[in-house]
């Protein structure tokens, strides 16, 4: 075995040295670094436009960084991972659901971690966000009806029909809901809507026609909900009407000698919508049913092609057929114009006797359309009280029946809900939502239109209302509600930005010189304004205000000042502050409105 002794001074030397190295080599703590995320969760699935979730980051002693790295857990396992070095550094980034490994992950709770490594000149961090949804899952639910029926009378129907809609998700709140109820054939009869929990109206049979329920009738109910999160679900139910009491001695109905056939609508749309799914054939034999030896009835295409057969004999008539719109492949049909051809043999004939329907559509083709705003910018409180929203549909088959129209805010929650009976076919919107609050300054409504033809058949059609910057009146001079520009992350650059951004924020600061110029009397102030990461950490929060937002906000009041006075506005009628997160519209906490924070107030003084 081999021995190593140190003696003497030299020895003290050295294990001096070797202590006061490792203390001058333990890297200090840094500043502390966030990561939040943007909402409470999301949806892949949500159609609005929300369908990621935002995750955003504050990196402490950015200048040092040698790499870092952004983990999204679930119960302690990554289910996709960002990774970088120092530059370029994100301020936020977007998980659109999916894993590494390019599937979609499990719906659950999740967390996201960032981990930062300063190489020796800081010892590592990490911090982690609070935890959020991953929700894939549609809601489930139905519809409820007290009483079940609707008892008729001659002017309408004896009691009124409460319909109740049930419905929940595993993860997430419900949002928001519509109700409608359409004929056998397929047109729109009643519609209702809106927001959790208020789901149950009261029907009187009335139809949106003036008209009521018919006796003997049924009806489809289907209902659309959508959970916080935008997943959506398809609920149906039906209501019967009761026949009304037949009279004691009825006249009795006479015998055709002639068979005959009827389509009972003039199309349907078997496209499994649970509205007009199937086309009802109506036959009638003519002479008495003993004496019928065989019958058959075919569906005829519009060149003479036969679709789709049925043949019986004597045995069990039949009085009605229905229709899926399958060939005997079991292929569907084309869409297209069909009729019916019906034939009978009688006992003791070798002749055969026929008859043929009216033509029938088949529809497979949702509607089509635009939306038309009666101006290119809405300005509620100045300008003009309201905006009307004109639809123009069409349908390649069939008629237009009706219609609904959404409003969504920029956060993508539902704002106002128009609808109507075709040919109907404007909204007239005042800017308010349906609980009465007023749309934002200067931000982009999305309006979506659920538009319907005669059978069914559900085409969307989708416009943006572009909101002016307005401006209320305050006791030294005026206020502009809001202002959001978009800017590129930690930075006062807002030229830079992705997605068609800049070319938002040029028409904006168009809008906002052309809007100043009209007040040449008054000084501008231009506050800039920030949303709080480490919101719920009052300490870490003070340090993000006063090294982070309070600078930023300020370069950003400065660059849409230098904007302002390259669109012509004089210099020196301004002057700009930042404030951060000091002065928010809404708590930082809400995840749901707290983009209504990220904002340049302006205000002119006398």
């Amino acid at each position: 075995m081999m021995k190593y002794f140190l003696r003497g001074a030299g020895t003290a030397v050295f294990l001096l040295a070797l202590v006061l190295g490792c203390q001058t080599a333990q890297p200090m703590a840094p500043t502390e670094s966030a990561i939040q995320v943007e909402s409470s969760g999301f949806s892949p699935h949500d159609t609005s436009g929300q369908n990621t979730i935002e995750i955003s980051l504050l990196f402490g002693n950015s200048e040092s960084i040698k790499s870092w790295k952004v983990e999204v857990m679930r119960m302690g396992v990554a289910s996709r991972t960002w990774t970088g070095t120092a530059s370029p550094i994100p301020a936020s980034l977007r998980w659109d659901g999916s894993t590494d490994a390019g599937g979609t992950a499990v719906e659950g709770s999740y967390t996201a971690r960032l981990s930062i490594d300063y190489a020796a000149k800081y010892q590592p961090a990490t911090a982690e966000s609070r935890s959020f949804v991953l929700d894939l899952t549609p809601p489930t639910g139905s519809i409820t009806l007290n009483p079940t029926q609707f008892t008729p009378r001659a002017d309408g129907v004896k009691v009124p029909v409460i319909l109740t809609i049930n419905a929940h998700s595993a993860l997430a709140h419900m949002e928001s809901w519509s109700l409608d109820v359409f004929a056998e054939t397929g047109g729109l009869v009643k519609n209702w809507s809106g927001e959790w929990p208020n789901a149950s109206v009261t029907w009187d049979g009335s139809t949106m026609t003036g008209g009521y329920v018919a006796p003997g009738a049924m009806y489809s109910v289907i209902s659309f909900v959508r959970d916080e999160y935008g997943n959506s679900a398809e609920l149906t139910s039906k209501v019967e009407v009761a026949n009304l009491p037949m009279p004691a001695t009825p006249a009795p109905a006479p015998i055709p000698r002639d068979p005959s056939i009827v389509a009972l609508a003039a199309g349907f749309s078997p496209n499994g919508d649970h509205v007009a799914d199937l086309l009802m054939l109506d036959l009638n034999y003519g002479k008495q049913p003993a004496e019928v030896s065989e019958w058959g009835v075919r569906i005829i295409g519009s060149t003479g092609e036969v679709l789709k057969s049925w043949t019986g004999q004597a045995a069990g008539l039949p009085g009605r057929l229905e229709w899926d719109g399958k060939s005997d492949s079991g292929a569907m049909a084309l869409e297209g114009v069909y009729k019916a051809t019906f034939n009978v043999t009688y006992e003791g004939s070798s002749a055969s006797r026929s008859a043929t329907s009216a033509s029938f559509v088949l529809d497979l083709t949702p509607p089509t359309g635009e939306i038309t705003l009666s101006s290119d910018l809405f300005s509620p409180i100045e300008s003009s009280d309201t905006i009307t929203l004109r639809l123009s549909a069409r349908s390649k088959l069939a008629k237009i029946d009706s219609w609904t129209m959404d409003i969504r805010d920029p956060g993508g929650r539902l704002f106002r809900s128009f609808s109507s009976k075709w040919p109907e076919s404007t909204a007239t919107w005042d800017g308010r939502s349906t609980r009465g609050d007023m749309v934002e300054s200067a931000e982009d409504y999305a309006v979506v239109a659920r538009v319907r033809d005669q059978f069914g058949i559900t085409g969307y059609v989708r416009a943006t209302v572009p909101i002016d910057i307005l401006m209320e009146k305050t006791a030294t001079g005026y206020r502009i509600l809001a202002s959001r520009i978009f800017f590129k992350a930690f930075t006062a650059d807002y030229t830079h930005v992705t997605g068609g951004l800049a070319e938002q924020n040029v028409t904006r600061l168009n809008n906002l010189a052309a809007k100043l110029t009209k007040f040449p009397g008054y000084k501008i102030r231009i506050v800039g304004h920030a949303v709080m990461i480490n919101w719920d950490r009052p300490e870490a929060g003070k340090i993000e205000q006063r090294t982070v937002l309070i600078p930023l906000s300020k370069a950003r009041a400065d660059a849409v000042e230098a904007a302002l006075v390259d669109r012509g506005l004089n210099k020196s009628r301004f002057t700009m502050e930042g404030v951060g997160a000091s002065d928010q519209m809404v708590p930082d906490s809400n995840y749901m409105d707290r983009w209504r924070n990220r904002r340049v107030a302006l205000f002119l003084d006398n």
